[in-house]
């Protein structure tokens, strides 16, 4: 029996110009030499050696965060937890809850009013005893001026199931604008029953380092072609602080090569008072194949030094056999490819199945089970009879590195779904080894947590994302999450994104949801597209053939398969239709009013602009903007679209998650 502290009560808490005449600082050029060989020495290896600066974490906001001030300061419903004497991870006191229905629940909150942009690290510990269905788990959440619910982010390792000791769960977060007021949230997540402690909860600001440079390009594994021409580039993030704002500042950038001869340098003066500037750099001509150091160091006028960083830059005579380019497609054989692609599990990589899915308008298969009886050889073999691309599932092992590396039909490894932020180290790990083992197929992470997308730059070639957003409210997860990618690919990444086939109905832990209509599974792809997606893929084909469980537990429904798969042919078959022009590349900046409801985007397709357009609500929405110079409208209602001109603008008005293409015509 457990012993209450004392009875809970309710209660709340409360891009620059460059001036290339900026004197010399008074720092002697063979100091950054020789900072730049002992990383040199110390991690030649790899592309990306010098680790990122760390941020900085404020006091704890959080008030009682431990319980030794029983209930004080926190929103605790009677007869729900109570804080006890007899567990604790520090002090001596922790906030207990037993939960015996799995459809009570059950939130204990703290408010704060926080400033919109803030950015937040929350972590408690977590002892759980017996939980089943759900799991011990903290949560930040935001709400406007009048309560409504704005934005919330979750613990980025997922809940604490089953029985285990104290265990801190972290998520990090921005607070988003508009937010009025911001809750820290402990509890068991839906669905859940069992026992629950929580103790030491801290809600601290965080301070990122005035400076973080990304190298754009050479974007893919810092490779470059031999004799190209092309300017290399940094990003470099500056986070304005006091004690850097409008401090002028010094770039150098350093290119030596295997001896340390310095071959150029560069440097700019920055005044740090912008979020961010590009750096542009000149490689030199014809340098030989090989591989080279290019350093960079940002100091203050007084030698102050804010970053050093080093990368290693590879100059070939051949690029890989598979890597993203620039604009960030994947290129395969010197040609741009759009993965169009399914989860499989091992019943779905028989002949039969992948036959079916090639002339499903499918390119690209991804299995967790490496197919059936893991005979891995045979499964590859399989797949290139039938023209289809393999990501493989190597997870975080270099096992299978050697045995496919050489399979014509592989196109990249899988080494991590919806991994938590535990998993960081060992991903960047594999990272390396895989990138060191086989030079010619990139790595793909696919992540369910934004706000860990950024997170993965270093451990990735590929970044994705599975918002999974039918059963909610609306659509507009899937735009969302695919804008957080894209920005966390800074350019230099490429983005994939994972969209949804199964019904979340389904899954044990989620109690509502539906199986997507035609419309909303085309909807997920426009908006995807739209929003800078240069891959998708489909969750799932083997959902589609056990419609009763997610796991393969059955029974098979091949009727059931059949009608579903009518509609995941058709949806393939119009998206297939615009992957040419999107890998073209033709883009057209549209004028388009900040607080549209509709995605939109324009390619150029000889004398047509397609508009792809996508409406992420569940009611008819429209868009009113000026039309591109030079076009017009031949046909006023095409497809779903239906479109009006008055004024010398264009009004497209969609049903309910409507999408599609409406082509416009040159005057």
């Amino acid at each position: 029996m457990k012993k209450p502290f004392m009875k809970t009560a309710a209660g709340l808490g409360e891009g620059i110009s460059v001036n290339h005449y900026w004197k010399a600082i008074a720092i002697k050029k063979y100091f950054y030499i020789m900072v730049t060989m002992l990383l040199m020495l110390a991690n030649a290896a790899f592309a990306q050696e010098a680790p990122r600066p760390m941020a900085q974490l404020g006091p704890n906001l959080t008030q009682n965060g431990g319980f030794e001030e029983g209930a004080a300061h926190w929103n605790i419903a009677s007869d729900t937890a109570i804080v006890v004497g007899d567990q604790a991870h520090s002090g001596g006191h922790s906030l207990y809850y037993q939960n015996e229905d799995s459809q009570k629940y059950r939130l204990f909150s703290q408010r704060f009013k926080l400033t919109p942009g803030q950015k937040l690290q929350l972590s408690a510990w977590i002892k759980v005893s017996n939980i089943s269905g759900g799991g011990g788990s903290i949560c930040l959440q935001s709400y406007d001026a009048q309560g409504k619910y704005l934005l919330g982010s979750f613990a980025s390792g997922g809940s604490i199931k089953g029985t285990h000791d104290w265990q801190q769960s972290k998520t990090s977060y921005t607070v988003p604008q508009g937010a009025m007021s911001t809750e820290v949230i402990v509890y068991i997540t839906k669905g859940g029953v069992g026992e629950v402690w929580f103790d030491d909860v801290e809600l601290r600001t965080v301070t990122p380092p005035p400076f973080v440079s990304y190298l754009r390009y050479p974007n893919y594994r810092n490779t470059v072609m031999q004799g190209s021409r092309q300017p290399w580039q940094y990003q470099v993030q500056i986070n304005v602080t006091a004690d850097v704002k409008n401090v002028p500042v010094e770039i150098t950038n350093t290119l030596m090569d295997n001896a340390g001869k310095v071959l150029w340098e560069k440097k700019d003066s920055v005044a740090a008072s912008s979020p961010s500037i590009v750096i542009s750099l000149e490689p030199p001509a014809n340098l030989p194949t090989g591989k080279y150091t290019l350093s960079q160091h940002i100091t203050d006028p007084h030698g102050k030094v804010y970053l050093a960083d080093q990368q290693t830059i590879n100059v070939v005579g051949k690029m890989p056999k598979v890597y993203i380019d620039r604009q960030g497609f994947t290129v395969v054989d010197g040609k741009r490819f759009f993965p169009m692609g399914l989860y499989l599990h091992a019943p779905g990589t028989t002949d039969e199945n992948m036959e079916r899915i090639a002339k499903g308008g499918f390119n690209t298969i991804l299995t967790y089970d490496y197919g059936p009886g893991k005979d891995s050889d045979a499964y590859m073999e399989r797949a290139a009879k039938h023209h289809l691309k393999v990501i493989y599932n190597s997870g975080k092992s270099t096992k299978y590195v050697e045995q496919m590396r050489d399979k014509p039909t592989l196109l990249a490894w899988y080494t991590s779904d919806e991994p938590r932020m535990s998993d960081l180290p060992a991903l960047r790990t594999a990272y390396q080894n895989i990138q060191r083992d086989d030079v010619n197929h990139p790595i793909f992470i696919v992540q369910d947590k934004t706000e860990m997308m950024a997170k993965h730059f270093d451990n990735t070639d590929i970044l994705g994302a599975d918002p999974y957003p039918v059963g909610s409210a609306n659509l507009t997860k899937t735009s969302r999450n695919t804008r957080i990618a894209v920005d966390a690919a800074r350019g230099a990444r490429g983005v994939w994104i994972v969209t949804q086939l199964m019904n979340w109905a389904n899954y044990p832990y989620k109690t509502s949801g539906h199986w997507p209509t035609l419309d909303e599974m085309r909807n997920q792809s426009y908006q995807a597209i739209i929003n800078g997606a240069k891959g998708l893929l489909f969750y799932s084909y083997y959902n589609l053939m056990y419609p009763s469980s997610p796991y393969k537990q059955g029974p098979l429904d091949m009727a059931f398969f059949k009608e579903r798969w009518a509609l995941v042919t058709q949806m393939s078959e119009e998206i297939n239709e615009v992957v040419p022009v999107v890998l073209e590349d033709k883009k057209t900046v549209l004028d388009v009013p900040k607080d549209t409801q509709i995605e939109v985007g324009a390619w150029q397709d000889g004398n047509q602009l397609l508009l792809l357009m996508a409406n992420p609500y569940y009611e008819e929405k429209s868009i009113t903007f000026k039309l591109p110079d030079g076009w017009t409208i031949g046909n006023a209602n095409q497809g779903e679209i239906k479109s009006t001109f008055a004024n010398g603008q264009a009004t497209f008005k969609l049903p309910s998650v409507g999408s599609g293409v409406f082509r416009l015509m040159k005057r």
